[in-house]
């Protein structure tokens, strides 16, 4: 049992890199049954590359998003009516 002085990290890297791990493997396992002639788990194999791909691309090409507000025309205030006039 773990005494009362020791504290407990549980910023998330141990999980992180355990789900990595385990999705290669399932991915190695996919790509295996492929290889034996299962040719139902093709897309299983496709999609994700493919899914990434696009991922980086979009990142390499300056896309996404920026996680600013949209400027507002001017301060609101009680008088402000809600909806268009």
């Amino acid at each position: 049992m773990a005494s009362a002085s020791r504290t407990r990290d549980d910023a998330g890297g141990v999980w992180i890199a355990t789900g990595i791990v385990l999705g290669v493997l399932v991915y190695a396992g996919i790509v295996i049954t492929v290889m034996a002639g299962f040719t139902v788990a093709v897309p299983l194999v496709v999609i994700p590359p493919v899914v990434v791909g696009l991922i980086g691309a979009n990142s390499l090409l300056g896309g996404g998003r920026t996680h600013r507000a949209p400027p507002r025309a001017g301060p609101r205030g009680p008088d402000d009516p809600i909806g268009p006039a």
